[in-house]
């Protein structure tokens, strides 16, 4: 009945997931260690926060106040162990993190969201210190995927409330590398999303301070998250001080930080250097290194992370409208936003190859055409 009712509302497996979380949920409260059941009404809490947040993402509608407060509850209250498997949270983590590059902006919210919302109830029957700690650092990494996410499809607010819960879980642990990391992408996913400048630069400082001089993957991308903020002020000096900064720690990074067999969100590899070059440059003018540095990053890309693959081309736009030839950047802008769903990262970008037109060409059919995809709604969930 319920793959029936999905098939005739055009939900699209929405409601097939939905009805597979509660089964789980219900599921988990039935096993539940004896002397626990106390827990129950807050058992139902936490599920009623994830079908909330589930309905409102799947009806395109506000998600109500207070609902990622409650699904991150148990996070912040954490408690004490009764056998918790912290190995197989952090497998769930990594799959998620390589699944993030391989599917379209949006998909990833539900899965993300339940297992947010268990690893909430793990953390308030946990004893151990140490699975405490792997827990809350499988938190941070969820949290930190939620957050991109939600940037992705535009709600700005959850996604600001996740990286939130991601730093203070990330702090609890004590983990300085997982504590640039974190501060690393939210500096990078606030540029996407239009956050200000300066909140982005303190994050990436804060980052930078954090790291003492380790390098790490972390430590990298806070670098190409403050080349990104002084390139879209026109900073050049410290533009090219990044980069260089950032080429410098990406050539001590340890052997796991740099290779493709570590899922992509937690590593730094050549392309992502690359691809810091390419946008950073292609701000600030120097389009004909913007272009080796995208064609560079296209070749080390896996043909699997369509995503990256998209918004490389979308420079490589952006770098030929910068040097003049706009007939030919517009046309394959538009031509490549329409290949994948338009994201808060993508709508950016795409703004910033119209604010790169001369004047008397922003009224080219090609320019009218791509303000149409950027005010197309954000990636359907």
């Amino acid at each position: 009945m319920i793959e029936r009712l999905d098939a005739l509302c055009g939900a699209q497996g929405r409601l097939k997931a939905l009805r597979a979380f509660a089964g789980e949920f219900d599921r988990l409260s039935q096993v539940a260690p004896a002397g626990v059941n106390d827990l129950a009404e807050d058992d139902d809490m936490h599920r009623r926060a994830a079908m909330r947040l589930l309905a409102a993402l799947g009806a395109g509608s506000a998600i109500p106040p207070g609902t990622l407060e409650t699904l991150f509850s148990g996070i912040e209250n954490a408690v004490a162990d009764r056998g918790i498997r912290v190995g197989d949270w952090e497998e769930i983590a990594w799959e998620h993190g390589f699944t993030y590059y391989t599917q379209a902006p949006g998909t990833l919210i539900h899965a993300v969201a339940a297992d947010l919302a268990e690893v909430s109830r793990l953390l308030q029957r946990t004893f151990s210190a140490v699975a405490r700690t792997g827990l809350l650092r499988v938190s941070a990494q969820l949290a930190v995927l939620m957050g991109m996410e939600m940037s992705d499809v535009g709600e700005l607010r959850p996604s600001r409330q996740s990286w939130q819960l991601a730093r203070r879980a990330a702090d609890a642990t004590g983990d300085r590398g997982l504590r640039v990391w974190v501060r690393g992408w939210e500096a990078e996913y606030g540029f996407w999303s239009g956050r200000p400048a300066p909140a982005l630069a303190r994050l990436a400082e804060d980052a930078v301070r954090i790291a003492e001089g380790a390098a790490s993957a972390g430590l990298a991308e806070a670098l190409r998250a403050r080349a990104f903020v002084a390139a879209s002020q026109g900073d050049i000096g410290t533009t090219r001080a990044a980069l260089t900064e950032l080429r410098g720690v990406f050539e001590v990074l340890p052997s796991e930080a740099t290779s493709d067999r570590t899922t992509p969100l937690w590593s730094f590899v050549e392309r992502d250097a690359a691809w810091a070059n390419a946008y950073s440059l292609a701000l600030i003018g120097d389009t004909a290194e913007a272009i080796n540095a995208v064609d560079r990053a296209l070749a080390l890309c896996p043909a699997a992370f369509t995503g990256n693959v998209n918004h490389y081309e979308l420079v490589r736009a952006l770098a030929l409208v910068g040097e003049g030839a706009v007939d030919d950047g517009l046309a394959h802008a538009v031509t490549t936003a329409q290949d994948w769903p338009i994201s808060t990262i993508r709508r950016r970008t795409l703004v910033r190859i119209l604010e790169a037109l001369p004047g008397k060409e922003r009224g080219l059919e090609l320019a009218g055409e791509l303000r149409a995809l950027i005010a197309a709604p954000a990636s359907d969930v």
